[in-house]
C-alpha cells in the first residue's frame, strides 16, 4: 500500500462552471421546457448522446435562427466539457528500476557499503509510519549496522498532506544539530501531530538548540533541496510514498530496482542478497 497512488478525481468546480454557464445561456422559460435541459445530466450514457441532439427542439418564441443556434453550439461544447469530466484518468505505469543522483541528503551506515536503498518518505503517509514501525527497524539491525546497506533518506511531501512539507523541513533542521535521524524517528512516531507546536515541543524534547531550530524553520532554507527531492522522484516515475530504489553502490548514484509501497521485509532481503558480494551475503 502506499500514500499518493490513486488517479486524481474530477474536478467538481468544472461541473459547477458548466453548470453556470447553461443558467446564464437560457432563459428560464426555456430550462423548463425544453428537453435538452436534461442531456448533460451526470450518468447518462453517451451511446444516448446523437438521439438526444436529433430531438432537440428549441422554442422559436423570441429568439432568432442565429441565437438558436449559437445556443445548440453551446450545448455540444458543454456535453463535450461533461464527457471529459467523467473520463477516468489512465493509470501511470509503476517504475520497475530507477536510476538517481543521491545529492546531499542524510545517510545511514558505512559510506562504503556496497549496497544502496533509497527512500521518498512522506512524514503524515501512514504506510510509511508502518514500514517505519515495522520494517525499518530489523534493516537497519540487520543490514545498515552491520556495513552491507547504505540507507538514504529523501523527500516526498504529497500535496494534500499540508504539514509534510514543514515536517521534512524540521528534521533538516535538526539534522544541523546533528539529530536528523532522531527527529525522524519522532515525526514517525506522532505523525497526526505535525503542526508546529508539536515540531518546537519535538525539538525540546532531543535537547535542540531552540534558538537556532526556530531560525533554521523559519529561514525555508532548506526547501530547495526537498523540492529538487520532490523532482528527482517524479522524473524516477514515483507519485506516492514510500518510494524505494535499491541497487549496487556509486559514488554520487543509485541504479537499481524500484520497489513501490511498504513493502515486507522479505521483499528488500531478496534484493539486498543478490546485490551482497558472495562473502558478504550470509
Amino acid at each position: 500500500m502506499q500514500c499518493g497512488a490513486a488517479g486524481k478525481a474530477s474536478n467538481p468546480w468544472g461541473v459547477l462552471l458548466i453548470v453556470a454557464v447553461i443558467v446564464c445561456i437560457f432563459p428560464p422559460t426555456l430550462l423548463a421546457s425544453s428537453p435538452a435541459s436534461n442531456s448533460t445530466a451526470p450518468g447518462v450514457e453517451k451511446s444516448a448522446a446523437p438521439q438526444r441532439e436529433k430531438t432537440l427542439q428549441l422554442p422559436t418564441e423570441g429568439l432568432t435562427q442565429q441565437q438558436g443556434d449559437a445556443i445548440l453550439q453551446e450545448l455540444r461544447a458543454i456535453r463535450q466539457l461533461l464527457a471529459k469530466q467523467r473520463t477516468p484518468a489512465k493509470p501511470r505505469k509503476r517504475p520497475t528500476s530507477a536510476k538517481i543522483e543521491l545529492g546531499n541528503n542524510p545517510s545511514l551506515g558505512k559510506a562504503d557499503a556496497p549496497v544502496t536503498l533509497v527512500e521518498f518518505t512522506d512524514f503524515q503517509c501512514p504506510y510509511c509510519k508502518r514500514f517505519h514501525d515495522t520494517t525499518f527497524p530489523k534493516l537497519r539491525e540487520k543490514y545498515i549496522d552491520t556495513g552491507k546497506l547504505r540507507y538514504i533518506a529523501m523527500d516526498l511531501p504529497l500535496k494534500f498532506h499540508r504539514q509534510a512539507q514543514p515536517a521534512a523541513n524540521a528534521a533538516r533542521c535538526a539534522a544541523e544539530q546533528g539529530k536528523f535521524w532522531e527527529m525522524r524517528k519522532t515525526l514517525f512516531e506522532h505523525s497526526r501531530a505535525l503542526g508546529q507546536k508539536e515540531l518546537l515541543s519535538y525539538a525540546k524534547e532531543l535537547s535542540l538548540d531552540m534558538n537556532a531550530f526556530q531560525a533554521c524553520q523559519e529561514s525555508n532554507r532548506h526547501n530547495n533541496i526537498i523540492q529538487q527531492n520532490i523532482q528527482t522522484a517524479h522524473k524516477a516515475g514515483f507519485t506516492g510514498t514510500p518510494s524505494f530504489i535499491i541497487g549496487k553502490s556509486t559514488d554520487n548514484y543509485v541504479n537499481g530496482a524500484a520497489l513501490i509501497g511498504a513493502r515486507p521485509l522479505a521483499e528488500f532481503e531478496n534484493h539486498i542478497q543478490r546485490l551482497l558480494p558472495k562473502t558478504d551475503g550470509g
